[in-house]
């Protein structure tokens, strides 16, 4: 069986991904206003009113408690933008092995395993783990990949990560 053929991609953040985990985060900032619901509920029709649900009950806490999820959200969607813009990392196949190629801090370039974690057709989600790193499980790179407008590289890349199975660890250098 052939290997599959050569193709390079550059991984980077793309609007939805920044979204998603806008989205995340949003929620994550939300469930502990959920998580205080029960609590509100049975203490609901009770002879005294509570304190906290007279103030829930208020338009301006309410509006407040929406403005404050909104903002993180935003907030969110904009850190990781700049975060994203840093953290573009680019995924080589050579026809042989995984290669994630060093940067301008001294970072070496790094041969090992990918493995598609999560295909959604137009996004993916890859592990990379270096060969140096497979035995004890750490080092691993999680790289989000967006279809973009390179569809020929973007069925290499899916072609490639369908394709090959990697061989053991203990096998490679």
């Amino acid at each position: 069986m052939r290997a599959p053929p050569p193709v390079e991609v550059t991984s980077a953040l793309g609007r939805a991904w920044r979204a998603m985990l806008s989205l995340l985060v949003a929620a994550s900032v939300a469930v502990p206003l959920a998580w205080g619901l029960p609590h509100v509920a049975s203490h609901w029709g009770g002879l005294q009113p509570d304190a906290f649900f007279v103030a829930l009950a208020t338009p301006a806490v309410q509006a407040g408690i929406a403005l404050w999820i909104g903002l993180t959200a935003f907030a969110a969607f904009w850190l990781s933008s700049g975060a994203g813009r840093a953290s573009e990392r680019t995924l080589r196949w050579d026809g042989q092995d995984w290669v994630l190629p060093g940067n301008a801090d001294g970072r070496p370039d790094q041969r090992g395993d990918a493995s598609l974690m999560l295909d959604l057709g137009p996004w993916m989600l890859v592990r990379f783990v270096p060969y140096a790193a497979a035995a004890n499980g750490l080092g691993a790179t999680w790289l989000p990949f967006h279809m973009a407008s390179d569809v020929a590289r973007w069925a290499s890349l899916r072609g490639a990560l369908w394709n090959w199975r990697g061989g053991s660890a203990a096998h490679r250098p």
